[in-house]
């Protein structure tokens, strides 16, 4: 039996958590699995990948004091301020599945009220009134003994916010 740990940052710092969270799964043992929660106060992070000028409103981020980071994983650019909860699940291999940590993450909002749904892009939502609403992103990041699943809950965030940050691909916010 694989070994477990909670662990859960008092920083608000995204570059601090972010490499908290690399700093544990670089040097965690192979048999144990680790939830390590975060929340950044307003932050964009980017993946390994993405081009922020492309990705964000650079000017008006610097404007209002919003930070970007870079995260090791890929996905998405996404904002993140006190109202949203990050959350890495790592594990050794063969033990690592992605399938395990998304179902914890649905089965304990479940058991507070909230329905969500696992779309097809790696995304929770939730079905409302008018139509599915993301709460959740996640990214990914395998190596060959070990891997991680990362994600963003949206809680409180002030969507309005979000807008004035990101410049979503179109393709990302339809179908």
């Amino acid at each position: 039996m694989s070994r477990l740990r909670l662990l859960i940052s008092e920083s608000f710092d995204p570059w601090f958590n972010l490499a908290v969270e690399e700093t544990i799964f670089r040097q965690m043992p192979a048999d144990q699995r680790v939830m390590f929660l975060w929340r950044n106060a307003d932050t964009v992070v980017i993946g390994r990948a993405q081009n922020p000028w492309k990705e964000c409103n650079t000017r008006r981020m610097e404007e209002d004091n919003v930070r970007l980071a870079r995260r090791s994983s890929g996905g998405g650019a996404v904002f993140q301020d006190l109202g949203n909860t990050c959350f890495t699940f790592m594990a050794g291999k063969p033990e690592y599945d992605k399938s395990i940590s998304t179902k914890i993450i649905v089965d304990g909002l479940a058991r507070v009220g909230i329905n969500a749904e696992v779309s097809g892009r790696n995304d929770l939502v939730l079905n409302t009134d008018d139509g599915p609403r993301k709460i959740s992103g996640s990214a990914y990041r395998e190596t060959r003994d070990r891997g991680f699943h990362h994600g963003t809950l949206l809680i409180n965030s002030d969507l309005n916010r979000l807008a004035d940050y990101l410049n979503p691909d179109p393709k990302k916010i339809t179908g």
